[in-house]
């Protein structure tokens, strides 16, 4: 099957308007925000739910340039007591790269390849969904029935497409 990750598809007009917030989480940014009013929900950003972008209707579907900052959970340990302490630092470039190739190597174990990187994804729910969680908990529910375990496959990935052209 063909993914179409709307590789011609243009950013959504709001990041023609993009500045300040440097230092935001993708769902911060003055351009996203403005999209989630206006109905639009950020897609999930869980490693197997990253192919929904490529199976879901265009007209749904929209992105703005990923200019967000990541951060993650460090550890230190005091060596004086031997405590450790958890905090919360940015990303760096090299880790945020291995991410994306772990991601993109998940999905093309699923057939899905091409993925263009730099963007966040915004979908609105299909017709029959109040939102992308309703959605996606209808597909978890097609998943189980047809015997498909919930890690990202060919087959889960043609269910979810299944459901996107099915919607009650």
């Amino acid at each position: 099957m063909t993914y179409d990750w709307g590789t011609d598809q243009p950013p959504h007009p709001h990041a023609a308007n993009s500045a300040g917030h440097p230092d935001a989480e993708p769902g911060r940014l003055p351009e996203v925000q403005r999209l989630i009013e206006q109905g639009w929900e950020l897609a999930p950003d869980a490693p197997m739910l990253a192919f929904l972008p490529a199976v879901w209707p265009a007209g749904l579907r929209t992105w703005v340039p990923d200019r967000s900052t990541r951060h993650e959970q460090r550890w230190t340990t005091d060596p004086a007591t031997g405590e450790s302490r958890s905090f919360t630092a940015q990303s760096s470039t090299t880790l945020i790269e291995e991410v994306e190739n772990d991601i993109d190597a998940l999905l093309a174990e699923a057939g899905i390849l091409d993925r263009p990187r730099g963007r966040i994804w915004l979908l609105k729910p299909p017709v029959g969904f109040a939102s992308l969680e309703a959605f996606l908990q209808h597909v978890g529910h097609q998943v189980d029935a047809a015997g498909i375990n919930g890690e990202l496959t060919e087959a889960y990935v043609a269910v979810t497409a299944r459901c996107l052209t099915q919607s009650p």
